[in-house]
């Protein structure tokens, strides 16, 4: 179990973390999310053991953190957000490394992480550099868990690997949780956020919400509502269609979404009025629809309410 509470860092003037709290059980995964510059690589890093000079205190299995430095950093697995492996090694030799470090075999690879080493031991003699992106992801993966840590931070682990391989990771995932291994693991996609026990939204700094994923869902406040034009999927129809949308009284908020707007209503009661005005512009062509909000989009409500309330 890892307990964080209160931690803040300062670089400078800048407050890179303003009181992060949260726990981490056993056998539970956390998916931290926030845009760049929220704070998610420097809480990992000290959660890592790498930087303690922060505020607060983190606790690791009833342990202070900077106190027990060095009896903890064998329970942890780490993948930083930047390939950190030996490129002039081997798969092989850098399996072999991190392995020894901790008085571990590389062969207990095969137990620990058996899907995304079958997919490398083809290229296990191949030196790091020559890898492509995703496979050094997936490299480093099979290194931070080659000792069976108890617990895994992942910074972004399957940024540029493939849909298919994105799926291997979190097959092992969850596999490494049913051992009771605990997992906090940043990302931006939103499908990879569901599959977590809970999500950690973090922005500039602070915690915006952290709770499970449904549980989040249900504190979308408004009705949500997908709007398309049929044949039209550049941005100047859409952003045509976004600024006479946002001038009118029954729209709380209006947004892209890929080929769509997501208008922003206070009830289902304004859905035929916005639906009036988008036929009034485009006609048969437009369709309109409520949907299900996404993390994505209640993550936008809580962040424009946190703006109105400073």
């Amino acid at each position: 179990m890892v307990t964080a509470k209160d931690i803040r860092r300062r670089f400078g003037s800048h407050q890179a973390l303003k009181g992060i709290s949260f726990t981490l059980s056993d056998g539970e995964i956390i998916a931290v999310m926030g845009a760049n510059g929220a704070g998610k690589s420097t809480l990992f890093d000290i959660l890592a053991t790498l930087d303690d000079r922060y505020d607060g205190t983190v606790e690791v299995d009833g342990a202070n953190l900077r106190r027990h430095k060095k009896s903890i950093r064998p329970k942890i697995g780490y993948v930083p957000g930047k390939f950190s492996l030996y490129p002039d090694l081997t798969l092989e030799e850098n399996l072999d490394f991190f392995a020894s470090a901790y008085d571990a075999s590389p062969s207990d690879i095969e137990t620990q992480s058996p899907l995304l080493w079958e997919s490398l031991k083809p290229f296990s003699t191949y030196r790091a550099d020559r890898l492509s992106g995703g496979m050094k992801k997936k490299l480093s993966l099979c290194c931070a868990m080659v000792h069976a840590p108890s617990i895994l931070l992942l910074d972004e682990p399957t940024v540029g690997i493939d849909p298919l391989s994105r799926k291997d990771v979190w097959n092992e995932l969850k596999n490494l949780r049913e051992k009771g291994v605990s997992i906090l693991i940043s990302t931006h996609y939103l499908d990879e956020a569901t599959l977590a026990d809970k999500v950690l939204f973090m922005h500039e700094g602070s915690v915006l919400l952290f709770d499970t994923p449904e549980r989040i869902l249900d504190t979308y406040r408004y009705t949500l509502i997908e709007i398309g034009i049929s044949g039209e999927t550049d941005n100047a129809a859409l952003e045509k269609l976004r600024t006479i949308l946002a001038t009118t009284s029954c729209v709380l908020d209006c947004y892209a979404w890929g080929n769509y707007l997501h208008a922003v209503a206070e009830s289902e009661q304004r859905v035929e009025e916005i639906a009036g005005t988008c036929r009034r512009e485009y006609g048969a062509m437009i369709s309109v629809k409520t949907i299900r909000p996404t993390l994505e989009d209640v993550f936008m409500d809580t962040l424009s309410q946190t703006k109105n309330q400073t």
